[in-house]
């Protein structure tokens, strides 16, 4: 909604927090297998991440919005781009895939029976959250509410936010050192325009 206020290298930023956002409380599968359907074959190396169509549509719009990445020289180094690309060739898949190889990663260094738990979950999302903050400086004060804003409503897009999720955007608060009251201020805006879009849909299909 407020992404046209950013400059170019932090929608990309924005967009990045948006996948890790998505990815953060998603079901895992262990060989395409949940913890339920394993077996004595199941490979538990082979771990991904069950992320809905709908994040991916929000993925692709966010990247739509922010523009081509590969043009904007300095923003992302070369060689990460070589990590990113799917075989699809599609850059909005292989960016996407980055920020959810490298959770994935992170998940991997945790015990089977710590991942499984929400708060497995929370500190790994943290330490790849940590990573994309990491020394990152916006030049204008108001970019890291305007983040913060456009993440909650990401994580308001299915009626709430999970435990995951509200991890993740106080820890953005806190790095940022963002008051209480601008937090609590920007969440009322963010859950009232997102009851108002859902009145808004729901009239019009009707």
């Amino acid at each position: 909604m407020l992404i046209k206020l950013l400059s170019t290298e932090d929608r990309h930023h924005l967009v990045d927090l948006a996948k890790l956002m998505a990815l953060a409380d998603k079901p895992l599968l262990w060989d395409g297998q949940t913890p339920e359907e394993f077996t004595v074959n199941t490979n538990l190396n082979n771990l991904s991440i069950k992320e809905g169509e709908s994040d991916r549509e929000m993925i692709t719009e966010l990247e739509r919005s922010a523009g081509d990445r590969q043009s904007q020289s300095g923003t992302v180094s070369s060689s990460m781009f070589s990590n990113m690309f799917s075989s699809s060739g599609s850059s909005t898949d292989a960016s996407f895939m980055h920020v959810e190889s490298r959770l994935i990663d992170v998940l991997k260094s945790f015990p089977l029976i710590k991942i499984k738990r929400p708060e497995g979950r929370v500190q790994a999302a943290a330490v790849v959250l940590k990573e994309l903050l990491k020394a990152k400086q916006f030049e204008l004060p108001a970019t890291p509410k305007v983040i913060l804003f456009e993440l909650m409503l990401i994580a308001l897009r299915d009626g709430n936010i999970s435990n995951i999720e509200w991890a993740l955007l106080k820890e953005f608060q806190q790095h940022h050192q963002l008051d209480d009251f601008i937090f609590d201020d920007l969440l009322e805006r963010a859950e009232t325009l997102n009851r108002e879009v859902n009145k808004t849909v729901s009239i019009i299909l009707e």
